[in-house]
């Protein structure tokens, strides 16, 4: 592969950070981010940094646009989920001006973006916890699970111990899926799917140690029943590019489906370390190259720590620009 320069935005999100460290590992790779917020970390840690207008304002895109061609992007990589659907949506403005965007087809992030719809997608393919919508239809014994359909970093999740507690939290939820509490080990596995939809990659590792919602301690595992769900998901549902999804064990030590993300992973960045690059495999997919997966070292362990950046005026004035 030549030299390709690649996009990532916001670059103040967790998942873009993790992205651009990874994207540097790769001699190939040039990244230059985005972000409405001057001090996003990951404008400092990409080749160069854009400071851009705020999603919901149109300006953004016509920005990004002209970032694109003054930078000679190839590749974008979207690393929010609320981002997400908007440029998939966009992608032929993108590839119109030289641009193809890392993301998966709409019908595919409706469906993920909405646990109640990947419940009623997959519910025949593979183990998934019992799930309502309604809390008259609710039949299976307590403690029992409360989540929005469309929320993610676990914010407002609640473990629901009575009648009581789920009449008031029914109240307090904005469109809640109520699920069967599941007490085992927690898995990410992060999965890598080419331009046809083909899956080409998975790398599971547990959630040893979550902190809301972002795993800050965990270890690559090979889990059969985890390769098997990544399989099954791939066929069922279409992904482009990275992708992951989480499962926790139940009481009898049955991996079941709590979530699917499709996009890059804030600890994808263990999966990367573990040998196969996701984020520089994904970039070479996505330019038509061949690629050949490494092995995975399984057993890997990963412990994270806060990371400073520490700036002055003319560091920020050299490293980061506004487009014109």
């Amino acid at each position: 592969m030549i030299n390709v320069t690649v996009l990532v935005v916001p670059a103040g999100s967790g998942m873009a950070i993790t992205a651009i460290k990874a994207l540097r590992q790769d001699k190939n790779i040039r990244t230059v981010s985005a972000d409405s917020d001057r001090l996003a970390p990951g404008l400092y840690l990409s080749h160069k940094g854009y400071i851009v207008p705020r999603f919901e304002n149109e300006a953004f895109y016509d920005n990004l646009k002209k970032i694109i061609q003054k930078e000679d992007v190839k590749v974008i990589i979207p690393a929010l989920d609320t981002i997400l659907l908007d440029f998939s949506r966009r992608k032929q403005e993108f590839e119109d001006v030289g641009a193809k965007v890392l993301v998966s087809d709409p019908k595919t992030i409706e469906i993920t973006r909405d646990k109640w719809s990947t419940y009623n997608e997959l519910k025949h393919t593979i183990p998934l916890p019992e799930s309502f919508i309604r809390k008259e239809d609710v039949n299976i014994a307590y403690p029992l699970n409360m989540k929005p359909k469309a929320g993610s970093g676990s914010q407002h999740v609640y473990k629901i111990n009575s009648e009581e507690e789920l009449e008031f939290y029914c109240r307090r939820v904005e469109n809640p899926i109520i699920q069967e509490y599941l007490v085992g080990k927690e898995y990410s596995t992060d999965c890598l799917a080419d331009m046809n939809g083909k899956l080409v990659l998975w790398i599971s590792r547990e959630r040893i140690e979550t902190k809301a919602g972002i795993s800050v301690k965990g270890k690559i595992v090979r889990d059969d029943r985890l390769e098997d769900m990544a399989k099954k998901i791939a066929s069922k549902l279409q992904f482009v590019g990275p992708f992951f999804f989480q499962a926790k064990e139940d009481d009898e030590g049955i991996p079941k489906l709590t979530e699917i993300n499709a996009r890059i992973a804030g600890t994808m960045c263990l999966s990367s370390f573990s040998g196969p690059n996701i984020h520089s495999l994904a970039v070479r997919l996505c330019m038509g190259e061949n690629v050949k997966i490494p092995k995975i070292k399984y057993g890997l362990y990963v412990t994270r720590y806060w990371e400073e950046i520490y700036l002055v005026e003319e560091t920020i004035t050299e490293k980061v620009s506004s487009i014109k």
